[in-house]
């Protein structure tokens, strides 16, 4: 009980300094306790040799995703038995380890017919708005959070591209903070669409900085140097370092940025000392972030003081025993800098 009266006043006290602009410089300190958060899809880990008990040695933190949504009534979709299978697979292979996971909930999409996207987000954002205006939604998401036990929820939005957007959800993020006390609050995000206010940002604990489905000149998705470039906006928006996750992508895009997304566990083995591997089917090339680089991002993120690194997604990868890994390759950065 005091715990949690303690964190109410934590959060009531974070959420006046964000209204009246009291932020702290941004600080490019190493963290003491460096996150690894994870996507994990749900219907991927439907049995448990899906998952590896290793992994969770890297892993300090797990987003479940895909089980679980919320309509523009505020009322909360559940996929009860993809979710409960997943569920209790990851805490079998997990065991002891303290590991939080956080569920994450997908808001309705566009209800139109319109094909131009920026329609398309604009009638999205009145889904959510509606969502986010309705009685006893905060409540419902912190008895669904308490029914199965999770540590926390995560907000991925893409994207609420208007002002009146932004507005309404930031306004629902500072609503729930303090709603949810103890409990964790998260949000991806990507740079070009940042309007998180001071508020908000003083009431979410971690921000998922998607650092991903960005290309170079030569076609090269998601390099090292294009997700610096990214991350220093994080600066400009006076967030602080230490509840950013930097994006790491388990995937790659092809070099003309066709609709393509190939799983790091399926091509590993084709892809040359590049990191390129090429479609003869589909004419296309693919550049993935291999191990080499994965491990150069996460020594950066260490370095430069973010609070941790994000993947997307879990099942793209080899299980962290396998010296291609890139799991693995996150983890020997982590003990090279700690």
């Amino acid at each position: 009980m005091i715990e949690r009266v303690v964190a109410y006043i934590m959060a009531i006290i974070n959420l006046i300094m964000g209204f009246f602009g009291i932020d702290k410089p941004v600080e490019k300190t190493k963290v003491e306790n460096f996150r690894v958060s994870s996507y994990v899809i749900a219907d991927r880990i439907q049995t448990e040799d899906s998952i590896h008990s290793e992994d969770f040695d890297v892993i300090t933190d797990v987003i479940l995703f895909g089980c679980a949504t919320f309509d523009a009534n505020g009322e909360i979709n559940i996929q009860k038995d993809i979710l409960e299978t997943a569920l209790s697979n990851l805490r079998k292979v997990i065991g002891e380890r303290d590991i939080k996971i956080s569920l994450n909930l997908l808001g309705p999409g566009y209800k139109g017919s319109s094909t131009d996207w920026n329609e398309q987000m604009k009638g999205q954002s009145k889904e959510h708005n509606k969502a986010f205006l309705s009685p006893g939604f905060e409540k419902r998401i912190v008895d669904v959070l308490d029914e199965y036990g999770f540590d926390g929820v995560h907000f991925d939005y893409e994207y609420p591209i208007t002002d009146h957007a932004w507005y309404r959800f930031n306004k629902f993020l500072v609503s729930l903070r303090v709603w949810l006390g103890e409990r964790a609050l998260g949000v991806a995000v990507s740079d070009w669409n940042l309007k998180l206010s001071a508020a908000a940002v003083a009431a979410v604990d971690t921000i998922e900085f998607m650092l991903y489905d960005i290309y170079d000149d030569e076609g090269k998705h998601s390099t090292t140097e294009s997700a610096k470039i990214l991350s220093q906006k994080i600066a400009e928006k006076k967030i602080p370092y230490e509840k950013v996750n930097f994006g790491l992508p388990f995937y790659a895009r092809p070099s003309d940025k066709g609709a393509f997304w190939y799983q790091y566990v399926d091509y590993y083995r084709e892809i040359d000392n590049e990191g390129w591997y090429k479609d003869e089917n589909l004419k296309k090339d693919f550049w993935f972030n291999t191990p080499e680089v994965i491990e150069e991002k996460t020594d950066y993120a260490i370095n430069e003081g973010f609070g941790g690194v994000m993947i997307w997604h879990y099942s793209c990868d080899l299980p962290s025993t396998d010296e291609k890994s890139l799991l693995r390759a996150i983890g020997t950065a982590v003990d090279n800098n700690y």
